[in-house]
């Protein structure tokens, strides 16, 4: 295979990638707290710098797992137990066991114990690392995270962040996941967090600049395979040039 087809078939692969990610970013454009993926492009130049060899292969490479955590815009819903995070923060919550998650989905209701749970059933954890648990939804929260209970006494919404926010790894469906070690060693706690009750976060994916990022690809993608036809036609033509002399 020439360098010529390595090109152009890298382009091609990178552009599925692509493909995938906006894909991924349109399905989830009305999920609470999404934040959108990316990929970037990486070209690489292979044996450039080999003094032995005459010949630079010119490849193209797509980094994924990349997260946009842009702010998404802010809804109003009316539910007491909505929670919208305006600024930098996660929500805290339990998968299993021994098993945490982070999530920007505020879209809280009680379970018929009365735990604080997101839309998929897992418990939200409160400043002492234990699920929250409230009499009924009728609460009031301020914007520091202060839930009032009708007894008078406050349960605290914490918000978590991590200064290097590569550990986090996308589960899907708004929610990312940190190792152990991880949560130890970065795990820090919002220290001015601002929480709006009655508010949900939505997705922060634009569908007319996802939209034209995925015209954009498909027009790449079927370049390289018009590169990649016109190579193989080479190819071939040189072939038969090769068994008439």
């Amino acid at each position: 295979m020439s360098s010529g087809q390595y090109s152009a078939l890298s382009g091609a692969l990178t552009r599925m990638k692509l493909m995938d990610s906006i894909s991924d970013n349109l399905s989830n454009n009305k999920t609470v707290g999404f934040k959108k993926s990316r990929v970037v492009f990486e070209a690489k130049l292979a044996d450039a710098q080999n003094l032995h060899s005459n010949a630079a292969l010119s490849l193209t490479r797509a980094k994924e797992g990349l997260t946009d955590y842009g702010q998404g815009p802010l809804i109003r819903t009316g539910v007491p137990t909505h929670m919208a995070i305006d600024g930098k923060g996660f929500f805290k919550v339990q998968e299993d066991k021994d098993t945490f998650c982070y999530t920007r989905q505020g879209n809280f209701r009680l379970d018929p114990i009365g735990n604080l749970v997101n839309g998929a059933g897992m418990k939200v954890l409160g400043e002492d690392g234990k699920p929250i648990l409230l009499d009924n939804p009728d609460v009031l929260i301020d914007e520091n995270g202060n839930i009032q209970l009708e007894d008078g006494s406050v349960k605290k919404m914490p918000l978590y962040v991590f200064d290097d926010l590569s550990v986090m790894q996308r589960k899907g469906g708004g929610l990312f996941s940190v190792s152990k070690e991880d949560i130890r060693a970065f795990e820090q706690r919002v220290a001015e967090p601002r929480i709006i009750q009655g508010q949900i976060e939505e997705s922060n994916v634009n569908m007319m600049q996802e939209m034209g990022k995925m015209i954009e690809t498909m027009r790449a993608f079927e370049a390289c395979q018009k590169m990649l036809t016109n190579y193989n036609k080479l190819a071939e033509n040189s072939i038969q040039i090769g068994k008439i002399g």
